[in-house]
């Protein structure tokens, strides 16, 4: 590892660290870490609900989501409860109901987009339009090379000393 590429990792490490800020950047639509774009939880189905102005399935959210159909039905009905979404039947088949976001989960996601759009906002603006441009097509460069990039040979799968058994960053420490 160069001087420069240490460096990198050190400066993308206390980003990592700042638990506000990856709270924030992990509630962003497309992300989460599971299924859809906030996750698989509530948040997730709110996501994916103020996303589709005509409502969704039971079943069209279980795939959006990648998730049991029970687990879709268990969600939705934290979120009836909460007021938040509802249920209304298809006009198209009487047999389907479908899920929206009510006025009350539709106002509440309008006021998480604006303080989210407000916190991009503070967090980009120590930087000028031209650094956020630049800062934004490099991390989408940087983001393609990490995609590109061989994790399982990274985290050291078959090399008898870093497997994936111990703690430490690259998956384990030497066995002495």
């Amino acid at each position: 590892m160069t001087e420069k590429s240490r460096d990198l990792m050190k400066i993308f490490g206390k980003l990592l660290q700042n638990r506000a800020l990856m709270m924030t950047v992990g509630h962003q639509p497309g992300l989460g870490g599971h299924g859809g774009p906030g996750g698989r939880g509530q948040m997730g189905l709110l996501q994916v609900l103020s996303q589709s102005t005509n409502g969704l399935t039971n079943a069209e959210i279980a795939e959006i989501l990648d998730i049991r159909p029970s687990s879709v039905s268990a969600l939705i009905t934290k979120l009836v409860d909460a007021e938040l979404v509802e249920r209304v039947p298809s006009e198209t088949d009487k047999r389907a109901v479908i899920v929206k976001l009510s006025a009350q989960g539709r106002e509440m996601f309008d006021q998480y987009d604006e303080r989210m759009d407000d916190w991009s906002t503070k967090l980009f603006a120590g930087l000028t339009d031209a650094e956020q441009t630049q800062l934004a097509d490099l991390l989408t460069k940087f983001n393609h090379h990490v995609d590109d990039l061989d994790w399982h040979e990274m985290m050291g799968h078959g090399h008898p000393h870093f497997g994936m058994r111990g703690r430490g960053p690259m998956g384990g420490w030497p066995r002495f």
